[in-house]
């Protein structure tokens, strides 16, 4: 059957799991299982689909395309999700062998290396358009970002947790909150999307702190993340807070007490902010404590009953509010600048009079240079991070009446991006780190080449 959210926000993910290697952290919290990667469950729906290809990134690959594409679902845009412990910190020969596969299984072809199946894949039937790596941020340094543009990655996600170094040393989370803010810059510097991954209720919290180290999340410039995966502290069987939790010295918020933070957290949020989860996929068997079962309905159900909305992209996606039936207007460019990182963010979109939201851009601004492009840095570099149109998927080659993407929202999102850059900061080039699938589109609709990772155009000044 097919499950219309899975395309509804224009791409089609597609999560590849990792073997079951040695991860580098000693969380107290983490399920480990000796035949699942660190933090996953026997059971969670992409162990299993692993487990099934015995943990082949090709084989995989292959598989959930299968599956997708029988339920009709488009497969020529996808976002490539690679999960399972801490990535960076596995051997690189296998990190680049398991990208390589992960480009080959889309491309229905054994390249001999991992730039030549990139090249593949720029101009093959089911592209690459987004590549996700999960780390934690002491694992992200310049070292591992270097490997993740040789990936042809665009989105990092960052197992951040909490801003606390007093729970981080109670939980043995082995980094600092100088981590947290040193890897997000490094991140936003080198033009990738930043995520962050967000644990209310994490032992020597509580509710009020929680919301308090929220709001510095989005206040604090060292951090501003470009999404959030909000994932309530769960109490999972075998782990060491399992025996917190038997002895008494862990107790989990109920389910009603993380209802009313999680609702409390989202009313908070920037609109420039996209909350992509808000619980982890672990099956309930495996959970002895904390929240089974998922709680989105119930957190706006709570909002409503308040008087409070989240502001979210996700909440405020076209595709979204049109399946929810809601009165959709016509678009117009909104533009919201905001520092963060040591940098100037300008977030473009396209939104309706009820701030519906079509399409975005995110153009950064810095005095940084990208080091594999010192020589492109005027006084200022632009940088655009992200340019997403939303929406039901549309494959490549066709237009849909009642559909964003296709319609021009993306170039006209680009050329006010390139005015900005020209006209408001003098900058002679825009840079892009495009996902290996889109380049297509930005060199030949758009103008730009490529230049080493990174796609860049120069600018009319």
């Amino acid at each position: 059957m097919k499950k219309l959210s899975r395309t509804i926000s224009g791409v089609t993910p597609v999560a590849v799991m990792t073997r079951p290697l040695n991860c580098p952290g000693q969380c107290l919290y983490c399920p480990t299982y000796s035949l699942t990667p660190q933090s996953y469950t026997p059971e969670s729906p992409a162990v299993l689909r692993a487990i099934q290809c015995d943990y082949d990134a090709r084989e995989q690959v292959k598989l959930r395309m299968r599956i997708l594409a029988d339920m009709g679902h488009p497969t020529d845009k996808v976002e490539l999700i690679i999960m399972g412990g801490t990535f960076l910190a596995y051997p690189e020969d296998y990190q680049y062998q398991v990208i390589k596969d992960c480009y080959d299984g889309l491309n229905g072809t054994e390249a001999a290396t991992l730039e030549e199946a990139k090249r593949i894949n720029e101009t093959a039937s089911h592209r690459c358009t987004g590549l996700c790596i999960e780390t934690r941020p002491d694992w992200c340094g310049q070292e591992e970002i270097e490997r993740m543009l040789d990936f042809g990655t665009t989105r990092v996600e960052l197992g951040v947790q909490t801003l606390s170094d007093e729970i981080y040393r109670l939980v043995r989370r082995g980094h600092t909150v100088a981590d947290v803010a040193q890897a997000t810059r490094l991140l936003r510097e080198h033009s990738f999307k930043v995520y962050h991954h967000w644990m209310p209720g994490l032992p020597g919290a509580t509710t009020e702190k929680d919301f308090e180290m929220s709001a510095l999340l989005f206040n604090d410039d060292r951090f501003k993340p470009d999404g959030l995966k909000l994932y309530p502290t769960m109490v999972v069987e075998g782990t060491e807070l399992e025996q917190w939790y038997r002895d008494g010295r862990y107790h989990p918020y109920d389910t009603a007490t993380m209802i009313n933070l999680v609702a409390r957290i989202k009313a908070i949020v920037p609109k420039y902010v996209r909350i992509s989860r808000v619980l982890r996929d672990i099956p309930a068997k495996y959970i002895v404590g904390g929240c089974k079962d998922s709680i989105r309905d119930q957190v706006r159900i709570l909002m409503a009953q308040e008087g409070t909305e989240c502001h979210c992209i996700r909440c405020r996606e076209y595709g979204h509010r049109a399946r929810q039936n809601r009165e959709i207007g016509e678009p117009h460019l909104v533009r919201l600048d905001y520092d963060a990182s040591g940098g100037k963010e300008i977030f473009l979109s396209f939104e309706d009079e009820q701030e519906t939201l079509f399409g975005l851009l995110r153009l950064r601004i810095q005095a940084v240079p990208i080091p594999a492009l010192r020589h492109v840095l005027n006084r200022n570099l632009a940088i655009i991070r992200e340019l997403h149109i939303f929406g039901p998927e549309v494959p490549l080659s066709e237009q849909i009446s009642d559909a964003a993407q296709h319609k021009g929202l993306g170039k006209a999102l680009l050329a006010e991006a390139e005015r900005i850059a020209a006209d408001e900061f003098s900058t002679e080039k825009m840079v892009v780190l495009s996902g290996t699938g889109a380049k297509e589109y930005y060199r030949t609709e758009c103008g730009y080449r490529s230049l080493g990772n990174y796609m860049v155009k120069d600018l009319p000044i």
